[in-house]
């Protein structure tokens, strides 16, 4: 997970998020069953505004994992934060969005806790909570973290099913090639690379802020 800087909320969903979410509210309390569409803004879905600010707010990366590109495998999704199920009135909050990749998007939101990371919290670093284990590609709460934070790692982690579907051996895949790189080419080309956050610490963060 990359720290990032949300954007503003666009106006007009600053205007109609809290409508749209007691509608959906509503329905859901109609119907328990019901799927949810996105509403329409100006003759577009709004998850079609809002793609290009949440990719932008990420460099193209998934929020949560860091993978790219999110090609025909892992195409880019929204992410409610807070399961728009349980959390209705929610599904249009700017700050519950997230871009995401399919398999991150298949997390079990029945175990959602609000203890979870957010990667555009205030103080979020992921140093602070993580550890890369360079033998095996693992990624693991940081032992010197006091236990709040260790815990809310752990459950991050989990979450979001970080070490597993194959993230471990592509990290090590990735640092390798991108140690290949020399110093100079390191920096410019940090943004096509996934896991930003194993890479270069310093520069990653500077680039993503």
């Amino acid at each position: 997970m990359n720290r990032c800087t949300r954007p503003l909320c666009p106006d007009w969903l600053e205007e109609h998020w809290q409508e749209w979410g007691e509608e959906y509210r509503n329905k859901l309390v109609e119907n328990g069953s019901i799927k949810f569409s996105w509403k329409s803004w100006e003759g577009k879905k709004v998850n079609l505004h809002l793609l290009p600010l949440l990719k932008e707010m990420t460099w193209n990366h998934c929020a949560y994992c860091d993978w790219f590109p999110m090609d025909t495998g892992t195409d880019p999704t929204i992410d409610h934060f807070r399961p728009k199920a349980r959390f209705p009135l929610e599904a249009y909050h700017w700050p519950n969005l997230y871009l995401c990749c399919r398999q991150c998007q298949e997390k079990d939101d029945d175990h959602f806790s609000d203890e979870l990371l957010r990667p555009d919290e205030e103080g979020y670093r992921f140093e602070r909570y993580f550890i890369y284990n360079y033998r095996d590609g693992t990624i693991g709460p940081n032992p010197a973290a006091d236990e709040p934070d260790r815990r809310r790692a752990e459950l991050t982690r989990d979450h979001f099913k970080l070490n597993a579907r194959g993230r471990p051996a592509a990290r090590k895949r990735t640092l390798e090639l991108f140690g290949k790189l020399s110093e100079s080419d390191r920096v410019g080309l940090l943004p096509d690379f996934p896991f930003r956050f194993i890479l270069s610490g310093e520069v990653a963060t500077a680039l993503a802020s």
